[in-house]
């Protein structure tokens, strides 16, 4: 349930650093907006069980079946986490995680606990905040008002909502959320938990590579020997160019460089033009891009013609053309090519 705070005057965020010797500090909103610089992210949150219903075709996984909709883009205003860590006494974090605290755990106001490294949480390039609004407007109760906590290029589910304290330790958060099946991915061949040292997995953190496509848009109709056919419906056999349109992003900051599309099942493949999201800044490509491309397709037995789209990012990570292989029981983390049937009439 989203939690009710009837009165966020009279809320506190505190920063919890008593394990390292440095106190504790609590810091109302006004504290946040008034001792420190206001900055601003824009980020995309992709739960990470998107795209699950693709691994329900290989095998029943647990969740729900999202199809490519669990994943959104915003800005974020707020002040960095850095600094924040920084006000409450933590000068030199790099000693801190050398001296074994590795973790910053966050606690909301609901109950749930997630954490996440601190050389990510303290990085100048990691744009960590702590967010009081959301596209320009305070955050919205289901977003996490009145605190929530982002971390640009991490699972969605690093990104707590409701947070109410910050805390420096040496091991991850504990609770099913961190170090529970929840957000851990099995290998393929188990299906119950008990069959692997759950604590000695990691919980997701950095992202993958995705892509989606959201729209399609017949342009014309070639048939037989004629190059183009004036027609609003299309047969079996017709060759149709069309206009497709989508997503693609990878977590970690790591830019798009490319995303191809096929209309043959990989034998031929167009590159896409990106179209926005492109001049991101190098290796801190915290959202997604949009992308355009226009190719030929055939038109099944069905009536429907038949797209997949792969995308490629600075590291020439490639997404992998099937999901198989990653299947998981949680039915996280599925990457595989984007793929869609449809009719164009």
């Amino acid at each position: 349930p989203v939690p009710l705070l009837k009165d966020a005057t009279k809320f506190n965020l505190e920063i919890n650093l008593s394990s390292y010797g440095k106190g504790t500090l609590k810091l109302s909103l006004d504290d946040l907006k008034n001792k420190l610089e206001k900055v601003e992210v824009t980020t995309t949150l992709q739960c990470s069980g998107n795209r699950r219903s693709g691994f329900n075709d290989v095998q029943r996984t647990s969740g729900t079946a999202w199809g490519q909709g669990a994943i959104s883009t915003a800005k974020w205003g707020g002040v960095r986490l850095s600094d924040v860590l920084k006000l409450a006494g933590l000068d030199d974090p790099v000693k801190a995680d050398q001296e074994g605290y590795e973790h910053l755990r966050f606690h909301a106001l609901d109950g749930m606990s997630a954490s996440i490294p601190l050389p990510k949480a303290t990085d100048p390039y990691g744009d960590c905040i702590v967010a009081w609004e959301m596209n320009g407007e305070p955050l919205p109760r289901d977003h996490g008002y009145p605190l929530r906590i982002i971390v640009p290029g991490y699972a969605a589910v690093r990104n707590v909502k409701w947070v109410e304290k910050i805390e420096l330790a040496t091991s991850d958060a504990e609770g099913p959320w961190q170090r529970g099946l929840n957000y851990k991915i099995l290998p393929p061949s188990v299906t119950d938990a008990k069959e692997v040292k759950l604590d000695v997995m990691p919980s997701l953190t950095e992202s993958s590579l995705f892509s989606g496509i959201t729209h399609i848009q017949k342009e014309e109709i070639k048939r037989g020997k004629h190059k183009k056919v004036i027609s609003t419906k299309t047969k079996p056999g017709d060759i149709v160019k069309v206009k497709v349109g989508g997503w693609a992003w990878a977590g970690g900051g790591r830019n798009i460089v490319r995303v191809d599309l096929t209309s043959d099942n990989g034998k031929t493949w167009k590159a896409a033009e990106i179209v926005e999201g492109g001049d991101q800044r190098f290796g801190r490509a915290w959202a997604w891009v949009f992308w355009e491309c226009e190719l030929p397709a055939k038109v099944g037995e069905d009536g429907k013609i038949s797209l997949a789209s792969k995308a490629v990012d600075m590291a020439f990570n490639v997404q992998p053309e099937q999901c198989d292989h990653s299947w998981n029981v949680r039915g996280l983390g599925n990457n595989s090519w984007f793929r869609t049937s449809v009719k164009v009439d």
